[in-house]
């Protein structure tokens, strides 16, 4: 990493670049450095967008956090005393008959993983037990993704044990789950203004766009919402998008960083809020029901709301029925709940209210998730930066971008001690 002028600039406000930040800031051999976060949009957070409806505070983007596997953030959140409550998720109502053997099914079929790293999730599946069944236990999983040729049957195992949705069918089976409740952008919000106590300077609408090669360094590229533009050239500059939009800044990313290479998949969330809580009378508060139609994952928050959860194509099919008209769509999930629940469309309400986020590229991912993958990236001569919760084993976590944020700023942090001559320290990660 060359090219230090004590000085830092981090592009992405969402919690990695944050992280990274606060832990560059906190450190005495950064002290008197000047650090700046630039971010496109006018807010902090990245991913982690809360929004406040009828009384409710809604994650569009990260939801939930689990503390045995999110022990990071976790422990964040218990230091900076936000309130949190039980994400009560892990209560499946059985509505497809597979699902009542699929633990005993993945128990026994775990094992064999290791002879077909090669091959995809379904076509493990289907060896063992024939297309249709294949098919029937990724229905029953409800996350679509489970189906795509690059998810190797490691990632898919992963994928199960790691949401509460699923943990039931797996070893995990009982771990807690929870959520903050004003949301997960109280999270990166705290955050922030710890970050600012600390110095660290924040720029706002600032578009990163575009990764300048020459001979000798890179520069970063910014633009202004005036169109007015600026150089990063000196110091570290850091990185803090996601694979997706690094291919959009960099045309022979990720080839040009890392032989790695990169996933994602599609996500929307729908939340519906209702006149009374209707589910109650059918004993569904609380629980989730997995689909076997677009809807794919419903949930029924105590007596506040309803929402659905979906990937992959699915995904994409609800952006397009949205496209098609808000009377259109609010329609088709009534029929698709109706459906779910085994009810006529007539005796489900119509909402009063709702609201949806889709998100392009809501999960990415490392097709070679392995512990050797790094938590940061850099080009050849090490003058920028890209780090990403896709490059972590929590990707698509909160907790895989705290990680990444944190290694990455003690790396720099080591680099400096040793060109300063400074004795090291043990750091421990968790």
């Amino acid at each position: 990493m060359s090219n230090i002028k004590h000085s830092v600039s981090i592009v992405g406000a969402g919690i990695s670049g944050i992280m990274c930040a606060l832990t560059l800031a906190r450190s005495q051999t950064c002290k008197g450095w000047s650090i700046n976060v630039y971010e496109q949009k006018s807010r902090v957070g990245g991913r982690a967008h809360t929004t406040f409806i009828n009384d409710q505070f809604l994650d569009l983007g990260a939801g939930r956090f689990c503390s045995q596997i999110h022990v990071n953030v976790y422990d964040l959140v218990k230091s900076l005393n936000l309130e949190y409550e039980t994400f009560p998720f892990t209560q499946l109502k059985t509505s497809q008959p597979i699902q009542k053997e699929l633990k005993q099914l993945l128990d026994n079929l775990k094992p064999l993983i290791a002879e077909h790293r090669d091959d995809s999730f379904r076509d493990f599946l289907a060896t063992y037990l024939g297309a249709s069944k294949a098919s029937d236990v990724i229905m029953a999983l409800g996350y679509d993704s489970l189906s795509l040729p690059i998810i190797s049957p490691s990632i898919a195992y992963d994928i199960i044990e790691k949401h509460p949705e699923t943990q039931g069918f797996s070893e995990n089976v009982g771990y807690q789950w929870f959520n903050l409740k004003e949301g997960f952008s109280a999270l990166t919000q705290a955050l922030y203004e710890q970050a600012l106590l600390l110095g660290v300077n924040f720029h706002f609408d600032q578009e990163l766009i575009a990764i300048e090669h020459s001979t000798d360094s890179h520069n970063l590229i910014l633009k202004d919402q005036l169109g007015q533009r600026q150089t990063l050239s000196d110091g570290y500059k850091i990185v803090t998008l996601p694979p997706s939009r690094m291919q959009q800044l960099d045309s022979e990313f990720p080839k040009r960083w890392t032989n790695y290479s990169y996933g994602s998949s599609p996500l929307f969330k729908g939340f519906f809020f209702y006149t009374d809580s209707w589910w109650q009378g059918l004993g569904l508060t609380d629980h989730v029901v997995i689909t076997r139609n677009p809807i794919r994952k419903l949930y029924f928050k105590d007596n506040k709301y309803v929402f659905f959860y979906t990937d992959g194509e699915n995904a994409l099919y609800w952006q397009d029925m949205y496209n098609q008209g808000e009377q259109h769509y609010l329609q088709a999930v009534r029929n698709f709940i109706a459906d779910a629940l085994h009810q006529s469309p007539e005796s489900i309400p119509v909402a009063h209210s709702h609201i949806h986020k889709f998100w392009t590229h809501g999960v990415e991912f490392s097709k070679e998730c392995c512990p050797e993958h790094p938590f940061y990236l850099t080009l050849g001569d090490d003058s920028v930066i890209s780090l990403s919760d896709a490059y972590t084993h929590h990707c698509g976590w909160m907790e895989g971008g705290v990680l990444a944020g944190r290694h990455t700023a003690e790396a720099i942090i080591s680099k400096q001690k040793a060109t300063n001559h400074e004795p090291e320290k043990e750091v421990a990660y968790t």
